[in-house]
């Protein structure tokens, strides 16, 4: 095999396995992109504490990233090519070390999949806690504090009110909008459970129950105060339909704010709102301090 078409197969070799990786990660994106959309618009929301510097730092840790990434290519790439040049003129091919570069590739290919799908979650949930962060903005001209994720034992409150009328535990819940239900982005609550359009839930409404069962615990062990907190369940950006009264509140992101505000579940004076504000404070500060 002649030196020209052993460096082509070389050469054709590394980039190759480079873009079969990066093909697995944009074909996962492209499936997700055609199936589901983000239920609320990012650049719609309120603007948030560093949000621009934010947006920045993000950009920059990914041209970084790309810049390393290339650095140690273009490194790399000749050697490869040369190594892999000579095996193929050689004619003597390693199996051993085939069969090893397959599997590393599957491996990677198969860890790059499941990557993005988390990728992909994630994305949405911090989307729809900033959606609804951003809506209890309008809490603080009422006078009420708005605490966000708050640290709990193996587990996080999303959100957590302290006003005049009582304190409340705020699940919020990402839950992207599929392409096929374009026509019925609701969510119902019926028969005790979240009726999607393609789904039915029912672990959320367990979950933002003990969520609150835990505030409340933690706050009359902290202040001696057995003030009742309660839950409210949010799924940003849809559309809710009350088909039977729920428990507590089950509301879309817009709804938060006038909820909260026609609630009357008690009457906390200023004293008791500080106490509890302070606790809140102290475990957000220690929890930093653990970090």
């Amino acid at each position: 095999m002649d030196d020209l078409l052993s460096q082509g197969l070389s050469l054709l070799f590394v980039i190759g396995s480079v873009y079969s990786l990066l093909g697995v990660l944009f074909f996962r994106i492209w499936l997700h992109q055609r199936s589901a959309k983000l239920p609320i618009e990012r650049n719609k929301l309120k603007r948030v504490a560093a949000q621009t510097l934010q947006e920045q730092v993000n950009n920059q840790i990914v041209d970084v990233i790309g810049l390393v990434c290339l650095a140690t290519l273009m490194i790399i790439m000749p050697f490869a090519i040369k190594g892999i040049a000579e095996v193929f003129a050689s004619g003597k091919f390693n199996y051993f070390f085939i069969i090893l570069i397959v599997l590393v590739l599957a491996y990677v290919a198969r860890k790059l999949w499941v990557k993005s799908n988390d990728l992909i979650k994630l994305k949405l949930g911090r989307d729809a806690e900033l959606a609804v962060a951003s809506e209890l903005i309008e809490l603080q001209s009422h006078g009420y504090q708005v605490f966000h994720d708050i640290q709990a034992d193996g587990f996080n409150i999303d959100h957590l009110v302290v006003g005049p009328n009582g304190i409340f535990a705020i699940e919020t819940k990402g839950r992207h909008k599929r392409i096929k239900d374009e026509t019925n982005y609701k969510v119902k609550f019926e028969k005790n459970r979240l009726a999607f359009p393609s789904w039915f839930e029912s672990k959320p409404l367990e979950q933002a129950q003990n969520q609150a069962n835990w505030v409340n615990k933690w706050l009359y062990e902290s202040t001696g105060f057995n003030t009742q907190v309660l839950p409210i369940l949010c799924f940003p950006g849809w559309f809710i339909e009350l088909k039977q009264k729920p428990v507590f509140p089950i509301v879309s992101h817009k709804q938060m704010v006038k909820t909260i505000l026609s609630m009357q579940q008690v009457n906390l004076n200023q004293e008791q709102q500080r106490a509890i504000c302070y606790q809140v404070v102290q475990r957000a500060l220690n929890d930093s301090k653990a970090i």
